[in-house]
């Protein structure tokens, strides 16, 4: 997924990486920052990506070839756009994820995360994702992880395929559009956040490499939130056909 790390700025992006460290060091082992515990870093969030609705329904069988086979099952409907058009709450959402830093940090990074947020919506019409698709907010989220997992590039066109792959599953629409429009915004707004940051975490490793202490919070922090989402981060596996989970 193709990124520009000079937009958030270099200072301030190697000002964000270099807090890995001080977070881990300063909060509990199951608070560290995007660690350990999901539930941890954004309530809003973690409320959508721990249900099991979201969990079964969405993103395993996104990931299922089976499921994707059958004409009755996820994967082989038509595409559905699910948008959260409520007013934009960059800052708040912003804020909920940066609330679990130390408090001397916690500024720093809403600042990070609403930048995330400018770049994502840039991404969006680059990768001609529909403004507000919470589909393409998911995938983001699931590929930012993924690329700092793996150290592995994810391209425009499998992205795009990924975006697809989840639109078409049933609960996009049933259940998560089922929630109030302020709370579909915040799963979309924080999803978008946090697939962005790690984007951006991946592409600034590329440029220049943290030290392993560091590189290491971030490969399992991108594991920890790809299980809380139903994946299992050791057999996930995205290309040119997609989400997949290797046997």
């Amino acid at each position: 997924m193709a990124i520009a790390e000079q937009r958030l700025g270099g200072k301030m992006l190697r000002m964000t990486l270099a807090l890995i460290a001080s977070a881990a060091l300063a909060l509990p082992v199951r608070a560290q920052w995007l660690g350990a515990d999901y539930a941890t870093y954004g309530a809003p969030l973690s409320s959508f990506m721990q249900s099991s609705v979201v969990n079964n329904s969405l993103m395993i069988q996104a990931a299922d070839p089976s499921a994707q086979k059958r004409p009755d099952r996820a994967g082989s409907g038509a595409a559905s756009t699910l948008r959260a058009d409520a007013p934009a709450d960059v800052q708040r959402n912003a804020a909920d994820l940066a609330r679990n830093f130390p408090p001397q940090h916690r500024a720093t990074m809403t600042k990070t995360f609403a930048d995330s947020m400018g770049i994502w919506y840039q991404l969006e019409a680059k990768l001609g994702v529909p403004r507000n698709d919470v589909g393409g907010a998911l995938a983001a989220f699931v590929v930012g992880n993924y690329m700092v997992l793996t150290s592995k590039e994810v391209s425009d066109e499998e992205f795009g395929v990924v975006v697809d792959q989840l639109r078409r599953q049933p609960s996009l629409r049933t259940t998560l559009g089922a929630q109030s429009p302020a709370a579909l915004r915040n799963l979309y707004e924080q999803s978008a956040m946090s697939g962005t940051f790690m984007a951006l975490a991946y592409k600034s490793q590329q440029v220049k490499p943290q030290p392993p202490e560091q590189q290491a919070n971030l490969r399992n922090a991108a594991r920890e939130n790809l299980r809380t989402i139903g994946l299992d981060p050791d057999r996930l596996r995205i290309g040119a056909r997609g989400i997949s989970m290797a046997d």
